[in-house]
């Protein structure tokens, strides 16, 4: 029984040389954080270009196409000022200058709601120029 032990205990004793044990826990929290960092970096540029996108797509306000529309009146055209005054003259009126929008108003009445109107006159015309200069 004895040599039984002892062959027994040689076969415990054999040391075999030293084995590296690859742990890969670190690198893969490394990778699973990079994966998650750049999700998120994929997902936030999206949206921004998103917005963006929305922002340059913008429609102009009614008051930024009324400010273009006076801005671009045909002044030879009678009607056409009175007209264009008229509708989008009113939103750009303030404590100061309603008296004035007001006074303008009543002039064009003779240039609307005829078949042959006069041409508009000169200090007319210049009032209604100072009025849309004054806006912005």
């Amino acid at each position: 029984m004895n040599d039984l032990n002892t062959t027994n205990l040689e076969k415990l004793r054999e040391i075999k040389g030293i084995v590296d044990v690859h742990e890969s826990s670190l690198e893969n929290l490394i990778i699973l954080i990079a994966l998650f960092t750049f999700g998120i970096l994929v997902v936030g540029s999206l949206l921004y270009f998103y917005k963006n996108r929305r922002r340059r797509k913008k429609r102009l306000s009614r008051k930024e196409v009324a400010i273009e529309r006076l801005r671009n009146i045909n002044y030879e055209d009678s009607k056409e000022v009175a007209y264009t005054f008229s509708a989008d003259g009113y939103l750009w009126i303030n404590k100061n200058s309603e008296e004035e929008f007001i006074d303008i108003e009543k002039e064009l009445i003779a240039y609307k709601y005829k078949k042959e109107i006069p041409e508009i006159t000169n200090e007319l015309k210049a009032r209604v120029k100072k009025f849309i200069e004054e806006i912005k």
